[in-house]
């Protein structure tokens, strides 16, 4: 009987990973998030040991950055469209199984770093594919009732990968070297591959879709059914919704200071975290791969930690509350500059994971409460190229700053700057207006009812 009890305790804890399904779905997922990690890891540390030179790292690292921003939205409208989403998750999977192949066979025969870039170019390309279209996948596979503890394990997931893809990156480029190491990325993409073969999908909404539901009518270009938008209007239509998008951005104070300071601090950060990290944790490169993955693992733990404060907190003045999580960030890799390498330099990383934490919990949250839900997917979008899109700029300019200031010392200057940057946006009244309590704030010039949106303004 203490047995049976044992066993149904056990099962409840498993939860939503007590489905063959999803279990398979979440280890496939865990597993590619480990090799991407992974290889963060030993790609940086292998230009190093290669090249050592800042300007080759953050050239390497700006031209890697790219294809992720480009096809995570490709990759989006592919999900939507596709049959089977699956296809394109194992597509994806088995692309970078190949590609990792070739990189580590490179890695082994040759030093030519334009072609190992290149080749990692793809990875991105794969990745840029794989991610939103894992995403959509889940709801083929579960249940409606069950999709809060689906992303709940998802995100544990999301942890594994980030604290133990650099963990085990970083101790393998450490001891066996990086084409060991890029062959256990590929094997991480297989083995997710082959996982996402064995899932059955069951539901309708998955590949055995009804011939009704595949597509939908098309539509005239004022949204009534019959005659199909030409190309040239279909344009004009997305022109204008992004345009609306756009207005109402600009409409909003604390919105566009929110994503100008963020899109300046995220390219600092990428740059301070892809460039001058590195240098400072392993100038030698693939021999002191370990300690730029610890760097990277404690991250993960410092966002697991701030998870844990922020769930104990009220937030109540959001505003403050969201650009002191930023200075927080930016302070601890200026600090990680003038510290340099150690346990200073970790305890630093740890520190930028809760700051980074905060803000990932707040501003999507703030976007969910305050604009319509009919703006609410562009102004997403928007939100999305807003942070990421100057990214590979900060990681491109990163390098002329280390070769005139030292890694260290680029770290510390171009962190300050991020800090005064977010602390300035406090000077801005409509930020510092955002508060739990009062939902409505006054945030400047309000939509215009011509944009064709009176939800906007009704809701504001």
């Amino acid at each position: 009987m203490d047995t049976d009890t044992d066993t149904d305790n056990a099962r409840k804890r498993l939860g939503i990973l007590r489905e063959r399904d999803f279990r398979h779905y979440w280890t496939a997922r865990a597993l590619s998030l480990v090799g991407d990690y992974a290889f963060r890891t030993a790609f940086a540390t292998h230009i190093i040991s290669v090249s050592g030179s800042a300007s080759t790292l953050a050239t390497a690292t700006a031209v890697l950055l790219v294809p992720s921003l480009v096809f995570y939205l490709v990759g989006g409208a592919v999900g939507d469209r596709t049959r089977s989403r699956r296809a394109v998750m194992v597509g994806a999977d088995l692309t970078r199984f190949v590609i990792l192949l070739l990189i580590t066979g490179v890695t082994w025969w040759t030093s030519d770093l334009v072609l190992i870039v290149a080749l990692a170019v793809l990875i991105g390309v794969a990745d840029g594919f794989f991610q939103p279209v894992s995403f959509a996948y889940m709801l083929e596979i579960t249940p409606k009732e069950k999709l809060v503890a689906a992303n709940s394990a998802l995100s544990v997931g999301q942890q594994v990968g980030l604290i133990g893809g650099p963990l085990v990156g970083g101790f393998m480029v450490s001891l066996v070297g990086a084409s060991a190491t890029f062959a256990f990325d590929a094997v991480t993409f297989l083995l997710s591959a082959i996982l996402l073969l064995l899932v059955r999908t069951s539901r309708k909404t998955g590949e055995e879709r009804r011939p009704d539901t595949a597509e939908p009518d098309p539509v005239t270009e004022d949204g009534a059914g019959g005659e199909p938008v030409t190309g040239a209007r279909r344009l004009r239509q997305v022109g204008a919704d992004v345009a609306q998008a756009g207005r109402y951005v600009v409409g909003l104070r604390w919105l566009l200071v929110s994503l100008v300071v963020g899109a300046c601090t995220n390219a600092v950060y990428a740059g301070v975290l892809d460039v001058s990290v590195p240098l400072i944790m392993a100038p030698e490169g693939t021999s002191e791969g370990r300690s730029l993955g610890t760097f990277y693992a404690l991250q993960g733990i410092g966002a697991l930690a701030g998870a844990v404060v922020l769930a104990k907190l009220t937030v109540r003045r959001i505003g403050p509350a969201l650009f002191l999580a930023l200075a927080l960030m930016a302070l601890a890799l200026a600090a990680t500059g003038v510290i340099g390498g150690g346990a200073g330099a970790l305890a630093m990383a740890f520190v930028y994971g809760m700051g980074l934490h905060f803000f990932n919990s707040i501003f999507p949250s703030l976007l969910q409460e305050r604009v319509p839900e009919s703006l609410l997917s562009r102004v997403g979008s928007l939100a999305f190229l807003g942070f990421n899109g100057l990214m590979p700029l900060g990681a491109l300019l990163m390098g002329p700053l280390v070769t005139a200031l030292d890694a260290r010392g680029a770290a510390a200057w171009a962190g300050l700057a991020a800090t005064l940057a977010s602390l300035a946006a406090l000077m801005s009244a409509d930020v510092r207006r955002l508060t739990a309590q009062s939902p409505e704030p006054d945030t400047g010039t309000r939509p215009d009812p011509a944009d064709g949106d009176e939800d906007a303004v009704t809701r504001l």
